[in-house]
């Protein structure tokens, strides 16, 4: 039996709204500086107005429903009312293109499609494309009209269905669906909570995009398994982060790298230390100067993690308490077995680079619809993360590589092949390959090369154009160049690698 039993979402949320009713649970803060507020039991009743009004609409147990919106309070009331009713809730990228959107909803056989205004065009433009069902889309803006007086009794869910349906760009044309069991998701919020130490009077900021599992489990689950409050920013704004951390009283931060750095180009000010902060987690990777710098500045640890949705970010964790090193990515979370593995499946010592693999929980449950994948992740005893790492004689990992073909763009995963798909349905591509570089202030930036169609000539506005039709904004290459001829292997695979060196200076 593990840490948290046989409880599920339900379970948790109800206790929260009987025993802390009254307790500030959500507070929420629109782009215009506007902000309002949600007890417990608001939330709790306002999920289960919003679960009748799904069922209502044919929701039921085991169907899936996108949550397709920016940060939100209705996001979090749509997480809980769905788990009410033990159907599925699929969060989507806010940003999605109309084709990313309408593989989800297609391969996921969506019933409902909630979405803000913002994002209303998107969603009825790729529900329209669906067969040989089209899913419902209801607006944020009409949710008054759709719920019901009462709600309907939780259904008889067990700690293994599952809740979450998350899509994850790994190294394949079309993100994978990761399945994530209600167990999942009480245990990362319960073992992420431990780790920050979090009592109900703590306040945590959530300025990253409640649709990746990061704010999901280290923000608002952390929150609503010990009582304490979450304070959901619809945007991330550097300018605003310090007053909003002072003005809400923040404990706990949690950033990627790049709002890191943007913090850190920010005049210097006599108040930059004074604020409630203890502890700032962050994901991905810092230079170890940019470390030192943030925390003299403003005098708070930064607290190293990895995980990836496939552990429900269950990971690696910088202790707080025992010996510390900031440039390391931690110590294994506890209910995790990790280890690096060499290409013939044997753990190798310290100090040497391998593919980091685990055992334990959480875990996904599979890739959704998709056995052969699922098989080969699960080779063996362990999960296989595709990451490269090395552990130290004191068992603190160390972070290296993606041996995954995926790029890293501001704290968003880019699978080279999706790129490299929708370039080829240009008719002046005939092929394409996606390599990912260092930048300073996106991570990795995205550098394509493409070879022309014979008797065709490459428009690089025309090629961004096109890419923009498929893909969110944030896949559409940085970079693009034309080549006459890829570098091969014997088998007639190109090799990367050399496309690599060539755009991190290399004359091409």
């Amino acid at each position: 039996m593990l840490a948290t039993g046989n409880l599920t979402l339900n379970h948790v949320i109800a206790h929260r709204a009987e025993v802390d009713a009254d307790r500030i649970g959500l507070i929420f803060e629109a782009a215009d500086q506007r902000w309002t507020e949600m007890s417990y039991a608001d939330l709790y009743e306002r999920a289960g107005r919003l679960a009748g009004g799904l069922a209502r609409q044919g929701v039921r147990q085991g169907d899936h429903v996108v949550l397709h919106m920016s940060n939100r309070p209705e996001f979090v009331v749509g997480l809980f009312a769905i788990a009410r009713l033990g159907a599925i809730a699929t969060p989507t990228i806010a940003s999605y293109a109309v084709d990313e959107l309408r593989y989800v909803l297609q391969h996921a056989e969506v019933k409902i499609v909630i979405c803000d205004p913002d994002r209303q065009a998107v969603a009825q433009a790729a529900a329209e494309l669906c067969e040989p069902r089209r899913p419902e889309v209801v607006c944020t803006a009409d949710l008054d009209e759709y719920v019901t007086d009462e709600a309907p009794p939780a259904a008889d869910v067990r700690a293994s269905d599952p809740a979450v349906l998350m899509y994850s760009s790994g190294t394949t044309a079309r993100p994978k669906g990761v399945v994530l069991s209600h167990q999942a998701m009480v245990l990362s919020g319960e073992v992420n909570a431990q780790h920050q130490r979090l009592r109900p009077e703590d306040r945590g900021l959530c300025v990253l995009p409640l649709f990746h599992i990061n704010a999901m489990s280290l923000s608002l689950l952390c929150a609503v398994v010990t009582g304490s409050t979450v304070v959901v920013c619809e945007v991330f704004d550097a300018k605003r982060y310090w007053s909003q951390v002072r003005t809400y009283g923040i404990t706990v931060g949690s950033l990627v790298a790049n709002p890191i750095r943007q913090l850190m180009l920010l005049p210097e000010d006599p108040r930059d230390a004074r604020h409630s902060l203890r502890m700032m987690l962050f994901g991905m990777a810092l230079a170890d100067e940019e470390i030192a710098d943030f925390e003299r500045r403003y005098d708070v640890p930064l607290i190293n993690l990895w995980g990836m949705t496939e552990d429900a970010t269950i990971g690696t964790r910088s202790p707080p308490y025992l010996p510390r090193n900031p440039v390391s990515i931690g110590l294994p979370q506890p209910g995790m077995d990790l280890g690096v593995f060499d290409a013939e499946d044997r753990e190798v010592e310290a100090g040497t680079p391998g593919e980091a693999r685990f055992a334990g929980q959480p875990r996904l449950a599979e890739y959704y619809r998709d056995e052969e994948i699922t098989a080969a992740a699960f080779a063996g005893d362990r999960f296989r993360t595709g990451d490269t790492m090395m552990m130290d004689e004191l068992g603190y990992f160390y972070f290296l590589d993606r041996s995954k073909d995926v790029i890293k763009v501001k704290a968003e995963n880019v699978a080279s092949a999706e790129v490299e798909r929708v370039l080829v349905t240009h008719p002046s591509v005939a092929d394409a390959a996606v390599v990912g570089i260092p930048d300073s202030w996106r991570d990795e930036r995205i550098v394509a090369f493409l070879l022309p169609a014979p008797g065709a000539s490459i428009d690089v506005d025309e090629i961004r154009a096109h890419c923009l039709e498929s893909l969110a904004r944030f896949k559409v290459p940085h970079e693009v160049h034309v080549v006459d001829e890829f570098p091969r292997t014997s088998i007639g695979k190109i090799r990367k690698n050399e496309l690599r060196d060539r755009a991190k200076g290399d004359r091409i």
